[in-house]
């Protein structure tokens, strides 16, 4: 490796060690930097710096959870942090292993914080987060302020005629303020569930498709040749789909069974795994389409991002469109070896 290159991916390390050092002293909560940053960042070091670049960065990621986490959780994020270091080193038969191991040990990690929360606050994880976050805004020298925009936005409701004006932002009586704390927390409580499992998944997904794409990305900007092929040929095996539909299913199941605890929870979390799986490779297509219409690479993106933030259900269906008729007739190359 020429030396400059290697001058500017140690510079880059150490620009990532220092990050989470810094952030880590100044308060900012040490274990979501390391689940934002640190698997993006240690596969991309890996990928161009080799481990020990990879190791310096989770060892500085550890170094934060240590100093700002507590107790169970801390070492949670300890073994997060090694996970991600090993993942990104470790060298690997088959790459298709690569992408499955990061988006298992992502979903494990923050199951693992759920659960040390929910042991925490001895109630399921919603209603923990819920209460948390009332407390944290009763707390607020502007919870006022919060209270009447939450009730604006239609998260809190007030019970008979009693309005708000704007005196209540100064002036609120208690009475209206616990009843407006109260139909707050009650509204996340069955609002949380969901957005839980999303985030579980979304996460999982965006973590693993940076650890891939970047590392990927950094290769050919060196001339390399990528470990994966380009967005618009990934799909997903006729095998795996079949999985992804006994998910629905189990969707259904726990559904019918109108569970609130761990069978709720499984439910939702199937769902969210068969939509995020259905919108990437919507996504994939998309991009497949954009690029044989001529569209260049940076709008390409871009279209991809914004259609999948304004109307997921579209790229979702465009997936599963994709798996029935496989419309970029890449099918016969899943006898090869990924």
């Amino acid at each position: 490796m020429p030396e400059g290159s290697t001058r500017k991916n140690w510079t880059s390390c150490a620009i990532l060690v220092a990050l989470a050092l810094i952030a880590a002293i100044r308060g900012v909560p040490s274990f979501l930097l390391a689940l934002v940053i640190l698997p993006a960042a240690a596969a991309v070091q890996a990928a161009v710096g080799g481990w020990v670049s990879a190791a310096a960065v989770c060892a500085a990621a550890a170094a934060g959870c240590v100093y700002r986490m507590p107790g169970a959780m801390c070492a949670c994020g300890i073994l997060w942090c090694a996970a991600c270091g090993a993942i990104a080193s470790v060298k690997l038969k088959k790459r298709i292993w690569r992408p499955l191991m990061w988006a298992t040990l992502t979903l494990a990690a923050w199951c693992a914080m759920l659960a040390l929360l929910s042991a925490e606050g001895g109630d399921t994880p919603a209603r923990v987060i819920a209460r948390e976050v009332c407390a944290m805004i009763d707390q607020n020298p502007q919870r006022n302020a919060i209270l009447i925009n939450a009730y604006t936005a239609g998260l809190a409701r007030l019970d008979g005629t009693v309005g708000l004006t704007s005196l209540n932002y100064v002036l609120m009586p208690e009475e209206i303020r616990h009843e407006l704390l109260c139909s707050l927390r009650v509204t996340l409580e069955l609002a949380l569930p969901q957005g839980i499992c999303d985030s579980l998944v979304v996460y999982a997904a965006v973590t693993t498709l940076l650890c891939t794409a970047l590392p990927d990305w950094r290769r050919r900007k060196r001339g390399e040749k990528g470990e994966f092929p380009p967005m618009e040929e990934w799909y997903i095996p006729r095998g795996l789909g079949v999985g992804l539909l006994a998910l629905g299913l189990g969707w259904i199941i726990a559904t019918l069974s109108g569970g609130e605890g761990a069978d709720s929870y499984f439910g939702l979390l199937c769902l969210a795994v068969f939509r995020c799986a259905y919108t990437l490779q919507g996504i994939c297509l998309l991009l497949w389409l954009e690029k044989r219409m001529g569209i260049r690479s940076m709008m390409r993106n871009i279209g991809a991002l914004l259609l999948s933030m304004l109307a997921p259900i579209v790229p979702m269906i465009m997936g599963l469109i994709d798996q029935r008729r496989d419309s970029r007739h890449l099918r016969p190359e899943e006898v090869e070896e990924l």
